[in-house]
């Protein structure tokens, strides 16, 4: 059988499947990613990621797969970052990921000498790869002369080592503040005026284009056959949405993942609402309008640390969790959590925010406080769903790891006051949009939506119906919940 192998390359994990033209998932597999938090520097060595392909990839052919039944890979992953690689493609420092904000100051200089918004789309910050590129240049001058190319996401780092290309998709690249968003090309004027040249940067290809193919070194490394084709791919905020079977104006999906968002395909860039993200989509002239929260599934991690017993930390996880935030009666819990553990990014910029327990009495519990902390990734959801569309109509589906949490899912249809979709198995859907782009390359379908429906039909779903009680409940609770950066940031 012939497959497309898509991996998506995570925060926390890196994730493969095996697709046949069934649009069927095989050998799923994880391989766990570290993250190195310090104050506002966020961190991961890149060689990690590609050790987790090739670890994925042996255990495939453990399995019984062929070198030669992998007919094309493709990739998903983290945007927003900056990876200085030399000559050969190796790193020369640790990744500095999306979420690092270190580079505020070169992000203030940046905004105040380049149109920033009205030529990318997005507003400008520190943790864009610009600023980030900018600081390594002024803090790190010896990295910047030896680097050869600076990446920008997971994925393009992983493509680097397998084809010797230094590449990303519009996708991706709208993530750095540096991209015009309408002829999706670098701005190099703003590069010249910053003494950076322009070669350092990686080449800008479709996301259902194939790149360059597996050089005999890296089928050494990989087992896979040289000569293997190689998608762009494409970054986790587009793949999700296409896995998720969005593409339609007016359609909506949540992600929980480590991080978070809520996305709608659009057909104009609104300027009118600061954090929101505008990305290129798989149609031309459509991009996706995506609200990021640094905040949603390390706040499940942080209440598992923080609450949990030794066995939580097994695979057993998510359903002892469970059971302990069911123990507090939702409908009685007045207590009140910011969940800004890394900062926020939407709906307020403030890296410097921190996550907030309001509302402790004595005879408030760990259940009582596990149970808000996963109400408060609600309410930021709620009001990012707000800030994307003024119509509170239609299901929502929601994917990602965190999705795996019944009594959470729960939740978010209490907070939003919508019917919520859950597909099983969502956390493999960035991958699977992945797959998708493959899938039209290889002649497995017309279109992408075609497929990536045929995909979701696959899996099962279960359908969360808000709790009238429930929601009147959480609409007094949102409203004090909105109130509370605003009295509390200047402590901040």
């Amino acid at each position: 059988m012939c497959y497309i192998a898509s991996f998506d390359i995570g925060t926390t994990q890196a994730k493969g499947i095996l697709v046949a033209v069934d649009a069927r998932p095989h050998l799923e597999k994880n391989k766990e990613i570290v993250t190195d938090y310090a104050d506002n520097q966020m961190e991961q060595n890149a060689d990690q990621w590609y050790q987790a392909v090739i670890d994925i990839l042996a255990y495939w052919f453990e399995q019984g797969i062929l070198p030669q039944d992998i007919q094309l890979l493709t990739f998903s992953g983290q945007m927003q970052d900056c990876i200085p690689v030399d000559k050969k493609g190796k790193a020369l420092r640790t990744a500095i990921l999306y979420g690092d904000s270190r580079a505020g100051k070169q992000a203030a200089q940046l905004e105040a000498q380049f149109p920033i918004q009205a030529v990318t789309g997005n507003q400008m910050d520190g943790t864009l790869t610009f600023p980030k590129i900018v600081w390594i240049k002024e803090e790190q001058a010896d990295v910047y002369h030896h680097t050869n190319s600076f990446l920008i996401g997971s994925k393009d780092y992983v493509i680097r080592q397998l084809t010797g290309r230094a590449v990303t998709d519009p996708t991706t690249a709208a993530t750095t503040g540096m991209m015009n968003a309408q002829t999706k090309q670098w701005q190099t004027d703003w590069f010249a005026a910053c003494g950076i040249e322009e070669t350092k940067l990686p080449v800008i290809f479709s996301s259902d284009e194939i790149v360059g193919t597996i050089t005999d070194q890296a089928a050494k490394e990989t087992g896979l056959l040289a000569g293997t084709p190689v998608l762009c791919g494409i970054g986790d905020g587009g793949s999700a949405s296409i896995g998720a079977g969005v593409f339609l104006t007016g359609e909506m999906y949540g992600y929980l993942g480590t991080t978070g968002w809520i996305a709608t395909p659009v057909e104009t860039i609104s300027q009118s609402t600061k954090g929101l993200f505008h990305l290129p989509y798989v149609q031309e002239d459509q991009f996706l309008a995506i609200a990021p929260l640094m905040n949603a599934g390390n706040v499940h991690k942080w209440i598992i640390s923080a609450f949990g017993n030794h066995a939580f930390l097994e695979d057993r996880s998510y359903e002892e969790c469970e059971q302990h935030i069911r123990q507090s009666d939702r409908a009685n819990n007045s207590l009140l959590f910011l969940p800004y553990l890394n900062g926020e990014r939407f709906p307020i910029q403030d890296p410097a925010a921190s996550g907030c327990m309001i509302g402790i009495r004595p005879q408030t519990t760990s259940s009582d406080m596990s149970c808000a902390a996963l109400e408060g990734v609600a309410m930021a959801m709620r009001q990012a769903m707000e800030a994307i569309t003024e119509e509170n109509t239609g299901a929502l589906t929601l994917i990602g790891g965190g999705s795996k949490s019944k009594v959470w899912n729960q939740i978010m249809a209490d907070v939003l006051n919508k019917q919520v979709k859950v597909p099983s198995e969502s956390q493999f859907f960035p991958a699977m949009g992945a797959v998708v782009l493959g899938a039209k390359k290889l002649g497995w379908t017309k279109n992408f939506s075609d497929f990536a429906q045929h995909a979701l039909s696959v899996f099962p779903s279960d359908i969360y119906t808000p709790d009238r009680f429930m929601v009147e409940h959480y609409n007094k609770k949102y409203a004090k919940y909105k109130m509370l950066y605003q009295h509390i940031k200047d402590i901040f």
